[in-house]
């Protein structure tokens, strides 16, 4: 069972945890503007729930894009992010504020 809504920003230990739920997936990486949209930097551990999750250093204070990058093609925004900006293509990307 998850405690919290994905990102949590955990300002005590300044880390933001992210998850998402994907049970068919062998692989899925978070990328961003925080980490110049790499896709083999910030791999999500699957937990014993099934769900995958992913803890970060906090980064600076500012507004960030975000999407999860799922099997190496599919790319998915945080569905548990309400918050979302058109990603200029056809698609969205979660918006991150810290």
């Amino acid at each position: 069972m998850k405690l919290h809504l994905s990102p949590y920003l955990n300002k005590r230990k300044k880390t933001i945890e992210f998850h998402i739920a994907v049970g068919a997936a062998k692989q899925i990486v978070l990328a961003g503007s925080f980490n110049r949209w790499a896709k083999d930097e910030l791999a999500l551990k699957k937990d014993s729930n099934g769900s995958w999750v992913i803890e970060i250093p906090m980064p600076p204070k500012g507004k960030y894009h975000y999407k999860f990058l799922i099997d190496d093609r599919m790319w998915m925004e945080d569905i548990e992010n309400p918050l979302r900006e058109p990603d200029g293509v056809t698609g969205w990307n979660s918006v991150l504020t810290v």
